[in-house]
């Protein structure tokens, strides 16, 4: 973590309270000992950290700051909110930098569209505008779509390759059967539109707009060399979400299927359930950014979101401390109008189904 990160030290908290920070050299102390594996193994952070040599308020003087650094070696600074709820470090280059009036670029959140990257700092956009954020709702509607004619067709060819003779009797499936069923099936239909999605643009979009975003928040220039070393998955995409969505599906599911189940059993299996949704849908949503919705970005790709991040690092510079309403930052963050697309076509593709559906039953001649 700590080269990851390219930090002097990690900080340690419990339950929101600063504990104290593990340095390099305290990691260097475990490989003194005889047997330095054992005893990194049987270690843990808290027995390891040392306190901080200053933790300050989120209103503490920055040139104070900067008098610490310049008495002391210690490389960080703690910061903590008025009721002692850890916020964050602050590193001599910080400091440098907010005496040199270059403002610390704050959180950034981006998305992925067809026509290129839409960065937003909640006040502040670059990129994409509003109608290629629609285009992205309406491409992934599209996808979906295609996804389930893509699985329909195979059915129809397993059906066509296997005929059921006529007047043979299908006895009804059983509970366990419908559930193996309705899971293979929705695990057919996601499986079907991850793979549409990661042959689609928009996941060599979406890796560049992960890089760019890294470099930014680790204040790395912008240039080709530097945003393509950056990591292709990112903590808050929006993938995460997904992979807890489709976890909360499998599992209803699932759930509905045991329904018949005694109190006990039900209440057991609900709790099993929710216990490996929270442990997995973090890591299954890192699995899906690094396999499936996004790829190595394309130069142009890489270089059309390194020019909307350093639109966006102009306008922080010239608007500093830049507020936006929450209406204003929800509205910026481009959800609102992708969902507005997604909606959109999907009000016009209901209406057209049926008679897509009973066009191909003409010409397939099925019923």
């Amino acid at each position: 973590m700590l080269r990851a990160r390219d930090l002097p030290a990690l900080p340690v908290a419990a339950g929101g309270r600063l504990i104290g920070a593990l340095h390099e050299s305290d990691l260097m102390a475990l490989v003194a000992v005889a047997d330095a594996p054992a005893a990194a193994r049987e270690s843990r952070v808290g027995q390891v950290a040392r306190p901080f040599g200053l933790v300050v308020t989120e209103d503490h003087p920055v040139a104070a700051v900067a008098e610490f650094f310049r008495g002391s070696p210690d490389p960080m600074v703690a910061v903590v909110a008025a009721d002692g709820r850890y916020l964050g470090l602050l590193l001599r280059r910080d400091v440098l930098a907010a005496i040199a009036g270059e403002p610390l670029a704050p959180p950034v959140a981006g998305l992925a569209t067809p026509f290129g990257v839409h960065l937003t700092t909640g006040a502040i956009r670059s990129g994409a505008g509003d109608l290629a954020l629609v285009g992205t709702g309406v491409s992934l509607l599209v996808i979906s779509v295609l996804a389930n004619g893509m699985l329909y067709g195979i059915g129809r060819l397993l059906q066509h390759l296997f005929p059921v003779p006529p007047g043979t009797a299908i006895p009804p499936l059983g509970q366990e059967e419908q559930l193996a069923l309705g899971l293979v099936v929705y695990g057919l239909q996601v499986a079907g539109f991850l793979l549409l999605l990661r042959l689609s643009p928009l996941s060599g979009v979406h890796a560049a707009e992960h890089m760019v975003v890294h470099a930014i928040e680790e204040g790395e220039d912008l240039t080709p060399e530097k945003v393509r070393a950056m990591p292709r998955v990112h903590p808050r995409c929006g993938t995460n979400l997904m992979a807890l969505l489709i976890l909360l599906l499998i599992a209803q599911e699932f759930f509905s299927g045991v329904s018949k189940m005694d109190e006990a059993s039900r209440a057991f299996a609900l709790f099993v359930l929710m216990l490996i949704v929270i442990v997995t849908w973090r890591r299954l949503g890192a699995g899906l950014q690094r396999w499936v919705t996004t790829k190595r970005p394309s130069a142009r790709q890489l270089g059309q979101a390194i020019t909307v991040g350093q639109r966006l690092l102009e306008q922080i510079r010239a608007h500093p401390g830049a507020r936006a309403s929450m209406a204003r930052r929800i509205w910026n963050t481009g959800f609102v109008q992708v969902l507005a697309g997604f909606v959109a076509l999907s009000l016009l593709v209901d209406p057209v189904a049926p008679v897509v559906g009973r066009l191909w039953s003409q010409i397939s001649g099925a019923p």
